[in-house]
């Protein structure tokens, strides 16, 4: 075998490790892209439902009264489907996007408040909030973005797809 050969044969066994790694660094960015695109048109979605949803909404009052109102069978804690009570009556009317543990597309949690102010955090609440309901009750809406890493935003921008949990060290 000539020297050109085995050079040839070596640049080529060399290069496929690369291509491989490449290969997988596309894919890992086109995963990433779709689900970034996924998360930000539910961000889309909710914010103009969450704008709709006030105290005059059945489902909310209905909600609020469960938790209010706890029995045997039927009790919420102070997180229900759609809303989180605090014990001195304030509450959130909320959504959450369940995203990557990985922090490659994060949590996306969405509220708006009695205090009138919107919110967002990326802590992880885990699904239908069990990450909050071994805790004790917030004592209201400010104990509660201080516990749970919120950040207030104006309940239409892109900031609110920022990070904000775990916190920055």
């Amino acid at each position: 075998m000539n020297a050109r050969k085995v050079t040839r044969k070596v640049a080529i066994f060399a290069s496929v490790p690369l291509l491989i790694v490449a290969v997988w660094f596309a894919w890992g960015a086109a995963v990433q892209y779709k689900f970034q695109r996924a998360r930000e048109n539910w961000k889309n979605a909710t914010l103009r439902k969450l704008a709709e949803t006030s105290i005059t909404n059945e489902q909310i009052r209905v909600e609020l009264d469960q938790i209010r109102n706890p029995t045997p069978n039927l009790n919420f804690g102070w997180a229900h489907d759609q809303v989180i009570l605090m014990t001195n009556g304030q509450y959130l009317v909320y959504a959450f996007w369940h995203g990557f543990n990985s922090g490659a597309v994060d949590h996306l949690f969405l509220a708006h408040g009695t205090d009138g102010k919107w919110y967002y955090s990326t802590y992880h609440f885990c699904s239908q909030m069990a990450g909050i309901l071994g805790d004790d009750p917030a004592g209201s809406i400010g104990e509660f973005v201080s516990r749970y890493s919120l950040r207030e935003f104006d309940g239409k921008s892109d900031e609110c797809l920022k990070h904000t949990w775990p916190p920055k060290r």
